[in-house]
């Protein structure tokens, strides 16, 4: 759907520009006249240029924002056709305002939402679409959309808190890293050459240094090259290859800390997102499918797809997830407390709190023990280059003794 950019005049005479979509031309100018503005100049705007690895996202965010913007314009009475054309003329996304005024054609066409939004996988998860579709069944679309957008503020906040505490140690490592760098291919070859016209027997600590100073000097560009090919090559793996995909997630959720983090975040993940599912109205093994594949990670995904399986055939929730063995006691037993007095989705609920709180705990442990061991690990490298290049000066003052 085209953008116009246009300049005209409000009422008081005050010249605006900006820009607004719309079908056609002429379909802009009747929305600026709606708007009480008088068009003087209006042209389609240039469509941006996409690159493939570049192509805009359409971030959490956004989507979370339509979503509240739609759930607050439904609850006011506006009609959902209005209210997505609205949305769609204010929101700063491009893409985001062309999917938004295609969903609203698609309206105006006879589609239902749900069936609108299933055309734009890109934006709009299964669980979305399913969640939508149960609250225009019920007649409860603008309930439905509160709850979901309950859910993705819990959601983007945890992924928010599990980032944030990844952010100080990787900002320190890279400080770190680059500080050692500087000091072996700036400072440790200027000791080097007075060493080399000295004509001196080095320590074995010295010549490592130097070796190891002398190798990055004359090799850091390939190196950095090198990294660069690689990241490329992971990030290509990773979404391309299953077999790596599922190593890597493998390898994350059993790191020591990160691990932790990652696999709290997961059961509070799925635990919200099947409680939202449930009190929805969605079938049992409908929703632990949606969850399963918006867990994030591939080896939860395939235990809640086994979990999923023994529901199937007729075992309760909470015994497919204690024979998951991924599951933890406390969590397990909440289920079967929810099952057993039908208020499943309150239980999971309670789950989310609980893991929310956790992550939380976690995260300001793990600043707080990184810190010193971080500071130790430098201290300790740079000691080390400090020692080492300094102990045939040392040798010295003992000769000359």
């Amino acid at each position: 759907m085209p953008y116009f950019k246009w300049k005209g005049k409000d009422l008081k005479g005050k010249v605006k520009k900006g820009e607004i979509i719309a079908v056609n031309k002429n379909d802009a100018i009747s929305k600026l006249k709606n708007k009480k503005i008088s068009v003087i100049t209006i042209k389609e705007a240039p469509k941006d240029i996409e690159i493939p690895f570049l192509k805009q996202k359409i971030k959490d965010k956004e989507i979370l924002i339509v979503t509240k913007q739609l759930s607050i314009m439904l609850a006011s009475g506006l009609p959902l056709d209005q209210s997505l054309n609205i949305i769609a003329e204010q929101t700063t996304n491009k893409r985001m305002g062309e999917i938004v005024y295609d969903i609203k054609n698609e309206i105006e066409g006879g589609s239902t939402l749900a069936n609108a939004l299933k055309k734009h996988k890109e934006a709009f998860s299964d669980m979305y679409v399913n969640m939508v579709n149960s609250g225009e069944k019920t007649g409860n679309l603008d309930g439905v959309l509160k709850r979901l957008t309950d859910m993705m503020e819990k959601s983007i906040a945890l992924k928010r808190k599990i980032r944030g505490a990844m952010i100080y140690p990787t900002i320190v490592s890279i400080v770190a890293v680059g500080v050692i760098t500087l000091i072996l291919t700036f400072v440790i070859p200027t000791f080097a050459q007075m060493y080399s016209s000295s004509g001196m027997q080095l320590p074995l600590p010295t010549l490592i240094v130097i070796s190891t100073s002398l190798f990055l000097k004359a090799n850091i560009v390939y190196m950095l090259i090198g990294l660069i090919v690689l990241i490329i090559i992971i990030r290509i793996a990773y979404k391309k290859s299953y077999k790596f995909h599922r190593f890597a997630d493998k390898l994350m959720i059993n790191l020591p800390i990160i691990g932790i983090l990652a696999r709290k975040g997961s059961i509070a993940n799925f635990a919200t997102i099947l409680a939202s599912l449930s009190s929805s109205g969605i079938d049992i093994l409908e929703a632990l499918d949606i969850a399963a594949k918006t867990s994030g990670n591939l080896i939860i995904e395939e235990t809640l797809m086994e979990v999923k399986n023994m529901v199937e055939r007729g075992e309760n929730l909470s015994d497919s997830m204690a024979a998951s063995g991924e599951f933890p006691d406390m969590v397990i037993q909440m289920v079967s407390v929810g099952e057993e007095t039908g208020t499943l989705d309150e239980m999971l609920q309670k789950v989310y709190l609980y893991y929310e709180e956790e992550i939380d705990n976690t995260v300001k442990n793990l600043t707080t023990m990184i810190e010193p061991v971080i500071i130790v690990v430098l201290g300790g490298i740079i000691g080390f280059l400090v020692v080492a290049m300094y102990l045939p000066i040392f040798k010295i003052g003992e000769t000359i003794k």
